[in-house]
């Protein structure tokens, strides 16, 4: 398991993509955790949970939960109204 706290922080988009590039290949052998406050890079991941206070308030597919979250809480949150 690799656990990544913000690995893009501060990159410029050429490194970030890099770097993403990478944790696309590791993701076949190891199971890949992030966390990024950047709503357009957790658009690329497969799988959300969205945590408030320390509790996940919604896992979802990334589509499904950038199209039609299930929590007006998570709506707000990727839109920028909370967080």
């Amino acid at each position: 398991m690799l656990l990544l706290d913000e690995p893009c922080s501060a990159l410029d988009p050429i490194s970030t993509g890099r770097i993403e590039e990478l944790i696309t290949e590791l993701k076949q052998d190891y199971t890949v955790v992030i966390v990024t406050h950047n709503m357009q890079q957790a658009a690329r991941a497969p799988t959300i949970r969205i945590y408030v206070s320390w509790r996940v308030i919604e896992f979802s597919n990334t589509d499904d939960l950038f199209t039609k979250p299930a929590k007006k809480q998570t709506e707000d949150y990727i839109t920028g109204r909370y967080g």
